[in-house]
């Protein structure tokens, strides 16, 4: 993997207010897709962040030496709902070239396949009705209340931060989002990982300023972490498409690991210490890897009188992953049924099979 940035693309983000508000019905077209990059281009030339002599002459560059992979990325991203995220967000069809996308270390060529992968699989396996609210508001898909507040996992775009994974499960406690967990639906073989195709976990991070709802959240559900509870909806969403393996980033991937040293044992130990507890090996790649769903360390390895608590830890993950299988599996209807899980995937059959203790 080459870690150089050439030909890359810098980070800068718009937001999305009220995306959805007043958007026509855009036809699937490759034309109505190329004028769309053309209009972001020319947005992007508006904005000050790249009134630099050096960044937007950078944006045309990293065309110019990636004419067919923009081509490719045009032919994916000519679904309606694509057209309407360019439009509110005119970095979109470009940001495979950034900086550091997904992980420090990929090639240019590896993160337009990433990028490619997962929007293909997002329109076969999302009706055009769900992809737009996943793209553009956000899904609910699972609820918790316990006494007086309400634990809620909602789904949606990456946003603002869109470089650390194309999708993110958002743990919220009553209506705050208190932790995230950004993934991609990516090739096996980016990671070295023998699946065809993986979720590739990239961000975990907690919010800043939220850790006394994310400390109550954890006693109320017999303490089981905002984490570990978004893993077990990353393993429902999986278990749904049929997706069988999992890979994460390691510590060093993560730009900032590199740039605060003071913060660089937290990160280590919020990546590398949250795969290894799962059970996942690193590989030569540096990536760690995993089979979905993880399996649990036998109860017989778990000290006494923390048996039973390991149990009603493991049974709530468990829940938490079937009833968001079932809830994606209901939202996509017919549509997943002929292009998403494979029929012969075992699932998530039992509270020994979704990682750690």
């Amino acid at each position: 993997m080459d870690g150089s940035g050439g030909g890359r693309l810098p980070a800068q983000v718009g937001t999305l207010d009220s995306p959805m508000a007043g958007s026509p019905e855009l036809p699937a077209t490759s034309g109505g897709a190329r004028l769309a990059l053309l209009t972001s281009v020319w947005k992007l030339a508006r904005q000050k962040y790249y009134w630099s002599p050096a960044r937007f002459p950078r944006i045309l560059w990293t065309m110019a030496c990636n004419i067919q992979t923009q081509a490719r990325v045009l032919r994916v991203l000519s679904r309606p709902a694509y057209r309407r995220l360019m439009a509110v967000n005119p970095r979109f069809p470009l940001k495979y070239s950034g900086l550091d996308y997904l992980a420090r270390g990929l090639t240019v060529a590896e993160q337009a396949e990433c990028f490619i992968h997962h929007y293909r699989r997002l329109s076969e396996l999302f009706p055009e009705n769900v992809l737009t609210q996943v793209l553009l508001e956000v899904v609910p898909l699972d609820k918790i209340s316990e006494g007086d507040d309400c634990f809620t996992v909602t789904m949606g775009l990456s946003r603002p931060w869109d470089d650390e994974g194309e999708l993110s499960l958002h743990f919220e406690v009553n209506g705050k989002v208190v932790f995230v967990l950004s993934f991609t639906i990516i090739p096996g073989w980016v990671v070295q990982s023998e699946a065809q195709e993986v979720v590739l976990i990239s961000r975990l991070q907690g919010v800043k300023g939220a850790f006394d709802e994310i400390q109550r959240a954890t006693k109320a559900l017999c303490d089981v972490a905002p984490a570990r509870v978004l893993f077990a909806a990353l393993v429902g969403f999986a278990e749904a498409f049929g997706i069988t393996a999992m890979a994460g980033i390691n510590a060093a991937m993560k730009p900032e690991f590199h740039f605060y040293e003071g913060e660089a044992a937290n990160i280590q130990e919020a990546y590398d210490g949250f795969f290894a507890e799962l059970g996942a090996t690193r590989c030569p790649a540096g990536f760690f890897l995993a089979p979905l769903p993880t399996s649990e360390k036998p109860l017989a390895t778990i000290k006494r009188g923390h048996k039973i608590r390991t149990k009603r830890r493991r049974a709530l993950r468990l829940e938490i992953s079937q009833r968001i299988c079932l809830h994606i599996r209901e939202i996509c209807g017919s549509q997943l049924d002929h292009n998403g899980r494979d029929e012969h995937a075992d699932g998530v059959e039992d509270a020994n099979q979704i990682g750690g203790e």
